[in-house]
C-alpha cells in the first residue's frame, strides 16, 4: 500500500483538515439512521497537499455505483450494514424480509444522497493500515502523526471529535449505530455521552447471545454493538436481522425513503 502524502504538514493544518467530513462515506445527514465505525472503509482519502477540509459529505449516487460496480461485491462490511438496514425496513413496515432483499438494499439504497443512512467514522486514517504495513512506515514523512498515539490524540483533542459531536446536534438523528464495543470509550468521547447512563440489552435471536450498549440523550438512542466481524462479533445474518429488528422501535416506515433516481 502508497499512501500519498505532502512531506510535512502540520500539525495545525491536519486538524483542520480532520474536521470535517474527511474519511466518511456519508450518504443523507438527515437520515434517521447513521451508523459510526472506528475507522473508514476503506480508506480512499490521501494527504496530498492542498488539504482542503471536506465541507460536505459524498454519497453513494449513482456516478459512485456505475464507478465501483465491480469492487462492491468484495465490500463485506458495508453489505453486513446492508442487511441491518433492509432488516430495520422491513420491521418498520411490518412484513417480512424477501431472501435476497438486503443485496438490492445495498446495490441501489445504502448510503444514497437521499436514503435511509449517513456514514461516518471516528478517526479519518484507518488504525490498522491494509496490508499490515507499520504506521511509522507509512507515514514517516509526517512528525504530527508519530507516533500513532500523537494522531489518536490530535482527533481527540482537537477538532475532530468536537466536528462529530457538532453535526450530531446539529441534525440530531433518531438512531446512531456504533459498532465496536471495543471502542465504546471512543464513542462516548466524540459524541459528548461521558456521565450519562448506559444499559445493556442482550440481542439473543437464536443461540447467540450479544450484548449491546444504549445510551439515550438530546433526542437520539445510541446502540454500540459488537463489530460485524469476528467470533465475538455479528459475524451472522440471524444476528444481523436481529440488529436491525432491534433498532427498528426507534424508526417508522417514511424513514426509508426510496432511493435518489
Amino acid at each position: 500500500m502508497e499512501i500519498k502524502q505532502h512531506k510535512k504538514v502540520s500539525g495545525k493544518w491536519l486538524d483542520e483538515y480532520f474536521a470535517s467530513y474527511v474519511g466518511m462515506e456519508g450518504g443523507n445527514l438527515e437520515a434517521a439512521v447513521w451508523i459510526c465505525d472506528r475507522n473508514p472503509q476503506p480508506w480512499t482519502e490521501s494527504l496530498v497537499a492542498p488539504l482542503s477540509p471536506r465541507e460536505q459529505p459524498g454519497a453513494w449516487d449513482e456516478d459512485f455505483r456505475r464507478r465501483n460496480r465491480d469492487r462492491m461485491s468484495r465490500w463485506q462490511s458495508h453489505q453486513k450494514i446492508a442487511r441491518v438496514m433492509s432488516a430495520a425496513r422491513a420491521t418498520t413496515q411490518r412484513r417480512p424480509e424477501g431472501e435476497s432483499e438486503w443485496l438490492r438494499y445495498f446495490e441501489e439504497h445504502l448510503y444514497a444522497p437521499n436514503g435511509a443512512e449517513f456514514k461516518l467514522s471516528l478517526f479519518p486514517l484507518p488504525l490498522q493500515l491494509p496490508g499490515g504495513m507499520a504506521w511509522s512506515r507509512a507515514f514517516r514523512e509526517q512528525p504530527a502523526l508519530l507516533p500513532k498515539q500523537r494522531y489518536i490524540d490530535l482527533c481527540r483533542t482537537g477538532k475532530r471529535f468536537r466536528f462529530i459531536a457538532e453535526i450530531r446536534a446539529r441534525w440530531r438523528p433518531k438512531v446512531v449505530l456504533c459498532l465496536g464495543t471495543l471502542h465504546l470509550h471512543y464513542y462516548i468521547e466524540a459524541f459528548g455521552l461521558k456521565g450519562l447512563p448506559s444499559r445493556a440489552h442482550v440481542l439473543q435471536p437464536a443461540d447467540l447471545a450479544k450484548t449491546l450498549h444504549v445510551i439515550e440523550y438530546d433526542g437520539t438512542v445510541w446502540v454500540v454493538c459488537p463489530a460485524l466481524a469476528g467470533a465475538t462479533g455479528l459475524s451472522s445474518d440471524v444476528l444481523l436481522s436481529a440488529m436491525g429488528g432491534y433498532i427498528a422501535q426507534w424508526l417508522v416506515s417514511a424513514d426509508f425513503p426510496a432511493a435518489a433516481p
